[in-house]
């Protein structure tokens, strides 16, 4: 049988080809499905466009590598501190801080390193791969002769993922650390290495997490989708704002890392908390998927965590960098809890040729506006972030700079006050023991104390040494 030819002496078009065309003319190489139905057809000449699954895959795919340009590209005047913190136990704040500063190491390499900055002893360094020859007990006792890396380095424990721990050893005590420990440990952590992440404890009224405030960049908050979670990081959050300055900064811009452990969750539960958080500033909310290694509580390998934990953790972790960079929250996922499509989806997506996508849910609450990390009082990580002087600054005696009255400048890192005052965040102060969480009427609880004492009255009830205020 003859082949039919137009006028012009061209073949026809051919039907069954035009039934599967794309309805662009052309379709490159690059941009042609390569995956299920479409992509088979395509090995056989067919020129279409990815199903709604595939394209998913690779804006994804886009995303991620973009994230990774910024944590690789990341470069500041100064280290940058991370505090990870919710008042809940079993929160996340571990794995949240051993995923984010492997998620830093893995594409940054040496230089990143965990610190715990809990009352007591904490389980950073028991979730950590290896034990701790001395831990943070013994830096502490040491942190005046520490004089190079190498020394440095014997009081943490290296991981696979190259990320240095320092803990307290699994199944032993240590002194009780105070905000001059966290703030001088952090001193001298930061000649050393340029991210330190830091895993707090469940007490929000004590001298160590007021001494990781004063030295941290970004605030990371890890909430479980559950009542108890959420409204213990609510009320962190609110008395951070409440305080003012520095605090209030680190609040409005913070990065919320949605966790889940594979318990049951509660769907009008969960949209509250996601709602309460985006009212106190909360645009930048990562959903952190079950990841069953995580689950088993022990030893945290990054190389076992799913690829998909580890991505998440990438995207949260490039957040962290556009926050100390004072920039709007990331575009690249709009909606961190975005369903990825399903092996099922995406069978029904190649099987539809028009590759028709559902619009959007018309009641899906925009992103609130952020709040900008450049304004916060702190000295600049880049040569182009000016500092803003406030009238209650004072003039460092060292540098002469105008600083935010903190216990060390924050140029120089010069001693401003012989104690930290942990009276300048919170009306009342409370000294809790241990891991001891707050009673649900923490606040009649609080306003039944008695006034503080003022510097006449106290010489007998305060430490000066240790930074600490006794209730």
């Amino acid at each position: 049988m003859e082949t039919q030819h137009d006028v012009e002496g061209h073949r026809a078009p051919d039907p069954v080809r035009n039934l599967f065309r794309s309805s662009e003319a052309e379709v490159s190489t690059s941009e042609a499905a390569q995956n299920g139905f479409r992509g088979t057809l395509n090995r056989f000449g067919f020129k279409l466009q990815p199903g709604a699954a595939e394209r998913h895959a690779r804006e994804r795919r886009a995303a991620l590598e973009a994230a990774r340009a910024v944590i690789l590209h990341s470069a500041f005047t100064r280290p940058v501190g991370v505090l990870i913190a919710n008042p809940k136990g079993t929160s996340g704040k571990t794995p949240a801080t051993l995923g984010l500063a492997s998620a830093f190491a893995a594409v940054k390499g040496n230089g990143i390193c965990a610190l715990e900055v809990a009352d007591d002893s904490g389980t950073l360094a028991l979730r950590a791969e290896g034990v701790p020859q001395l831990d943070l007990g013994d830096l502490v006792r040491d942190i005046a002769s520490i004089r190079s890396s190498g020394q440095l380095a014997g009081y943490a424990v290296q991981q696979s993922s190259f990320v240095d721990v320092f803990g307290s050893r699994p199944g032993e005590s240590r002194p009780a650390l105070t905000a001059d420990d966290v703030v001088g440990v952090s001193r001298v952590i930061d000649e050393y290495y340029r991210f330190r992440f830091m895993d707090s404890g469940n007490v929000v009224t004590t001298g160590p997490f007021l001494g990781a405030i004063d030295v941290a960049d970004v605030l990371v908050v890890p909430v479980m989708m559950a009542r108890d979670s959420g409204l213990k990081a609510i009320e962190m959050l609110d008395g951070l704002i409440a305080a003012g300055g520095h605090a209030a900064e680190l609040a409005r811009n913070a990065v919320i890392l949605r966790m889940t452990d594979g318990r049951p969750e509660n769907s009008v539960d969960r949209d509250d908390v996601v709602r309460y958080l985006e009212e106190r500033g909360g645009a930048r909310q990562f959903d952190i998927p079950f990841d069953a290694h995580i689950a088993e509580r022990r030893d945290i390998t990054w190389a076992k965590v799913s690829q998909a934990t580890q991505d998440a953790f990438t995207f949260a972790a490039a957040e962290i960098v556009r926050v100390v960079r004072g920039e709007a929250p990331s575009t690249a996922v709009a909606r961190p809890s975005e369903a990825v499509p399903t092996a099922a989806t995406s069978s029904q997506d190649d099987e539809d040729p028009d590759g028709a996508e559902s619009a959007p849910s018309a009641d899906e609450a925009p992103t609130p506006a952020p709040v900008s990390a450049a304004a916060a009082p702190r000295a600049s990580v880049v040569p182009a972030v000016a500092s803003d002087p406030r009238e209650d600054w004072v003039t460092c005696s060292e540098c002469g700079k105008q600083t935010p009255p903190y216990t060390y400048c924050s140029f120089c890192k010069h001693q401003l006050t012989d104690n930290g005052n942990l009276q300048r965040f919170y009306n009342r102060g409370r000294r809790a023991s241990g891991y001891a969480e707050p009673a649900e009427d923490l606040p009649e609880q609080l306003r039944a104390l008695p006034p503080v004492p003022t510097d006449d009255d106290s010489d007998d009830d305060s430490d000066s040494g240790s930074g600490r205020v006794s209730a």
